[in-house]
Parts: C-alpha cells; structure tokens; sequence
C-alpha cells in the first residue's frame, strides 16, 4: 500500500516537472520568436501607435515695399485644442468646462455642445486664435493632456485697408486667395518640413524623435509699391469719394521710366484681416480686374495715331463743324468754328478729333491702340485682370465706331492700361512692360511703339489742355501735362445723370516721371466733370509723389 502510495506521487511529480518544463519550453520558444523572429513586425507596430509623422508648417514669405516696409508677414499665434474623448471622462468635467469658459469668453452650455459631439473624437479646435492674455492663462493652469495649445502662422498686414486690394488675403490655412497674395502663392508657401513625433496614449506629442525634412522658408517678394505713396493715394482717393457721394473710385501711379506701379488704390475699401470684408465689392482691385469707356482721356491718344501716321501735322486745322454719319449728327455742345489740332484737345471737340479719326486706316488705328497696351491684359501678373476690348477685326470697322472710338466709346479699358498708354507718350514713345515688382536697379527694356516727335508733340498739347482745361489739377512749382474725362455709363445705358469722372495726368513735363491716372464712379454731388472731380485728385497725390522721389521744380 505504502509503495503504491509513494509510486503514485512520484508519477504526479513527473507529470508535473513535464509540465512546467513544456511550459517553460512553451514560454522560452514565444520569447525567442517575438525577440528574434518578430522583432521588426512588432517594433514597427508599437510605432505606429506612438511615433507618428508630423508636418513642420513652413513659414509664409513676407511682401515687402520697394523700400524695404513689411506690407504682409506671418507672426506665430496660438490655437486652443482639446480631446473630447478624454475630457468627457475626467471627474472635473464640470470644473474643466468653467475654466475654458473664462479663458475664451464663451458661455459653458455652448462648449459642452460642442465636446458632446465629439464625443469619439480625439483633437477639436475649441478656438483658432486665442488672445495673448488667453494663451499665458492657459500656460499657467497647465491642464493635462487633454487640453493643450498649438502653434500656427497668421498673415499679418500692417498697413490695413490701405494695401488691402493690391495684397488680397489668405484663407485659415495659410493659402493665397485674392491679390498677390493669390499670384504669389506657391513662392510666398514654401514647402513643409516633416518630423517623428513620439506620442502618449492619447496622441500628444511628448518629444520630437527625428526631424526628417526640414521646412523651407517662403521666398519673400519686394513689391514696386512704395507704401509712403500708396498711403496718400488712398487718403486722396477717398477724401474725393466722400466729398462728391461718389459710389467708388480707383487710382494708379507708375513710374513713367521703369513701368513700375507705385501706388494703387481703390474705394470702397476696408481691412481685409476681417473676414465681413471678404466680399467682392470691397476686395476687387478695380484699377486692374474693371473696364470702363475712358472718354475723352482717349483723345489724346487718338490725336498721336494721327500724328504718327502723318495723316494730320500738329500745325494742321479741322473745321469742327457738325456732320452726319448716316442719321447720326456728330456734333460739340456749342460750335467752335475751326480749331488748331492742339485746341481739338483743349476744348475736347467730339467734332474736331472724329473728323481727324475718320481719316485713318481702320486696321492702322487697330495697330497702333493695340501697341499701347489696349484690347490685351497687361504684363503686370495680377489675378483676374481685364484685358478690355478693342474689336481686332478692323476690317469691319465703320465710320460710326471710329467716331465713337475717336472720344473714347465703343473701347473698354482698364485704368492700369490708361495710366500706361500716356506713360508710353511721357517716356518718348518707349512702352515699358506694366510690373508690380521692384525693378532691380531701376533698369528694365522697353519696346517703341510711337516716335520720339510724336511723343514731344502730345505732351506740349496735354501740358496746354491741362492748363486751360484742367486748372484744378495744377501742382505748385512742377510742369503737368493731362486730360480730362466724363464719361456716361454704359451700363445705365448712358444715363445723363450717371458718369464717370476722369483725369490722366503726367509730371513734371521737363523730365517726366510719373503717370498718375485717376477714376471717380458716379459722382452723386453738384460737380461731376472729371477737371472738378477728378483733377484734384491728381494734383494731391502729384504734389506728394514727386516731393517723395526728391523730384526738384521745373516750373520756371
């Protein structure tokens, strides 16, 4: 019995010993597979859950004047981020929900919303921009993982609506959507950078494990605007819009000698870091994406397709007296009799520049408008710009549409495109290319599209019309030189009570630098003629820009 017993015990203590040693066989054999055989697998899988990629947001390029002044930079600033998943199960839930309540201003009830639908989710953007004083409180409560700050780039523009429509905006990511800002996107962007970022359960990031591409700075971009100048274009503009109830108006000052873009301006106008100001009427660059029939500031022009084609000498006469064209009576306001070709300009005869207009080649005239810049988008890069219209079938032309033509209808332009037409005439007939960015060296070719002695003649009548039609537009102690321009609106169908005021001008005729070009929409006051509206315009921004370019007097 005893040796039963015992022989019964050692058998279980056999079983047993196999057992644990199959067991630890069993043990040894697991360990070996997963610390040899499937150490890549597993290690890849672990990080996977806590070594993620994480992009490395490149700086935006800055847009700076000619001279150097930021016009449009990227300041770092922070955005409020919260897991709803783990909030939801902290016991201080309600506590929690306090305390984001006075950080961001907002009432607990509407954060609670907002968690509540995330429920499942693990990273919320309770609010994209938080206030200095915001960020410092959120520093010193130091929440848990569940509650943290992160960092982002916002587009800064410290000049406000001044510069508003020749930037643009970007949108909450960064990207370009209107103005150079647009244009200029994929170089001011830059490229991501890209790190491993070594996580905790609930996705934070505890500590950068390698960065793998750093991020590449956007180009900057120096633009020809030169913001001293841009400043009293605005503030001119807009004084004349309010002073005469206008609905809007736009402004563009180039520099005759390297076709840069000085100053640009539009009205209305507002601060585009603000989103209510996001809409086409107040963002449109007007001066560049509208067309409009520019009037009489076309006579000029069609005064130097004459000259150039040496249909008329600039000692010549016209008799303005009326005539018909079919049923239609082409006639002036009042009778001048016969008229010098320079007193066509300074009395604005229809008659007179009509008479002198039907006497050219209709494809001539197409030529010769279209080597100005008309009837084509400029070379200025800026989004949506207005190529305007000049019908390039010629040969249909009709006396009718060249009489039209010859004062300025039946031709929609851009004011970029008028301010540099009489830019070509004040720099001897050399068109230079229409730019937006600094010119480097002040340098650049251009490309004669009209003679020199064409050039010197239109630019003594405008310095006559100006005088005699355009008192208003005088600036002390410089020689101008412009034309004025009231045109009825189209789209009204010319209503009699609906124009559009003008004045192009160029300064100082000695040595001509600039071109200022200047457009008021439906003056609603008593004075709507582009020399009362207008010219005043010119003569402000004129008396700045040339004092600013250490431009000396000629007027002697």
């Amino acid at each position: 019995m005893k040796r039963t017993e015992k022989g019964l015990m050692q058998s279980r203590f056999i079983f047993l010993l196999c057992l644990i040693s199959v067991m630890l066989l069993g043990l040894f054999a697991r360990s070996f597979y997963l610390q040899y055989l499937e150490s890549d697998f597993l290690n890849s899988e672990g990080d996977k859950k806590h070594i993620k990629h994480k992009t490395i947001p490149a700086n935006r390029g800055s847009i700076y004047d000619k001279n150097g002044v930021p016009l449009a930079v990227s300041i770092p600033v922070y955005r409020l981020i919260v897991d709803p998943k783990t909030l939801l199960k902290r016991d201080n839930y309600s506590q929690l929900l306090s305390s984001l309540s006075k950080i961001i201003s907002k009432p607990e009830r509407e954060i609670d919303s907002e968690i509540r639908k995330r429920s499942s989710k693990r990273y919320f953007v309770l609010k994209r921009e938080l206030r200095k004083s915001e960020v410092e409180i959120v520093r010193k409560d130091n929440f848990g993982n569940y509650i943290w700050l992160e960092t982002f780039y916002k587009r800064f523009y410290p000049n406000g609506e001044t510069s508003s429509h020749l930037l643009g905006f970007t949108d909450n990511e960064g990207r370009g959507q209107e103005g150079l800002e647009y244009a200029l996107n994929k170089g001011l962007s830059g490229t991501n950078g890209l790190k491993k970022t070594l996580t905790d359960v609930h996705q934070k990031s505890i500590a950068d494990v390698e960065i793998i591409n750093d991020p590449i700075i956007g180009e900057d971009f120096y633009a020809s605007i030169d913001i001293k100048i841009q400043h009293f274009a605005h503030e001119a503009l807009k004084s004349a819009i309010e002073k005469n109830n206008a609905k809007g108006g736009s402004v563009v000052v180039m520099d005759v000698t390297t076709g840069e873009i000085l100053a640009i301006s539009n009205q209305p106008a507002g601060d585009l870091s603000l989103s209510k100001n996001r809409t086409p009427k107040i963002y449109k660059n007007k001066a560049i994406t509208d067309k409009f029939e520019p009037g009489s500031t076309f006579k000029p022009l069609m005064m130097a397709a004459a000259l150039e084609n040496q249909i008329y000498q600039a000692d010549d006469t016209i008799d303005t007296s009326p005539y018909k064209i079919g049923s239609r009576t082409i006639q002036d306001p009042r009778y001048h009799g016969v008229l010098s070709m320079e007193e066509v300009l300074i009395k604005s005869s229809n008659t007179g520049i009509s008479k002198i207009a039907l006497e050219l080649d209709p494809c001539n005239l197409y030529t010769f408008f279209n080597g100005l810049g008309f009837g084509q988008v400029t070379s200025s890069g800026f989004p949506g710009e207005a190529s305007g219209t000049l019908d390039y079938q010629c040969s249909r032309w009709r006396e009718g549409m060249i009489a039209s033509l010859s004062y300025g209808y039946n031709v929609d332009v851009s004011l970029i495109q008028l301010a540099g037409a009489y830019a070509t005439i004040a720099n001897g007939g050399i068109r230079k290319p229409v730019t937006l960015r600094k010119i480097e060296g002040g340098i650049i070719d251009g490309e004669r599209v009209l003679s020199e002695q064409t050039s010197k003649e239109i630019m003594s009548m405008l310095e006559k019309v100006a005088i005699r039609g355009a008192p208003r537009a005088k600036i002390n102690g410089y020689r101008i030189g412009g034309k004025t321009g009231t045109a009825q609106i189209a789209a009204a169908n010319y209503a009699s009570d609906k124009h559009n005021a003008l004045f192009v001008g160029l300064a100082p005729l000695t040595k001509p630098k600039i071109a200022i070009a200047v457009i008021v929409n439906e003056p609603g006051g008593k004075e709507y003629y582009g020399g009362q509206v207008a010219a005043p315009v010119f003569s402000e921004i004129g008396s700045h820009t040339l004092r600013l370019l250490g431009i000396a007097p000629d007027d002697k």
